[in-house]
């Protein structure tokens, strides 16, 4: 009995010690997701994203995921921005769009992607991001609508 009680201890103390770790790695990004959702509220007028994004069709969607890619938020700091679209009129299969898109690129890692890897997978990385939010979109407002 002894020995379970020291292995559960020991499991309690790494996984607390492991949960503190990733909470001081995150905490950043996630206070910087929160600064640009603020910035969005305030600054970003509603009538311009209800009028990109707020559409239940196609170029929403897309315009969702052009004005995702070339933001610096990892997937830690594009939820509170993504929520902050939606509250300002963006339609679900925008949201879902840009969530899907921005994590994947950004104009930073862009260009580290081309300094460490070369041109065709800085192209590549965006036009998959691309790709990949429209589809997620388009899915989203094809199963919303219903």
């Amino acid at each position: 009995m002894m020995i379970f009680m020291d292995i559960l201890i020991q499991f309690i103390y790494e996984f607390l010690q492991s949960f503190w770790i990733l909470t001081r790695e995150m905490a950043p990004w996630l206070l910087f997701g929160f600064l640009f959702a603020g910035v969005l509220k305030s600054w970003l007028p509603e009538g311009l994203i209800r009028k990109y994004l707020g559409k239940n069709n196609h170029f929403s969607v897309v315009n969702a995921a052009l004005f995702g890619i070339p933001l610096p938020l990892c997937s830690c700091g594009v939820i509170p921005a993504g929520m902050s679209l939606y509250k300002n009129g963006a339609d679900k299969g925008s949201t879902v769009s840009f969530l899907i898109s921005t994590p994947q690129t950004g104009v930073d890692s862009i260009f580290a992607t081309y300094s460490l890897l070369g041109l065709p997978f800085a192209v590549i990385r965006p036009v998959v991001a691309l790709i990949t939010g429209i589809a997620g979109g388009a899915i989203t407002r094809m199963g919303s609508t219903k």
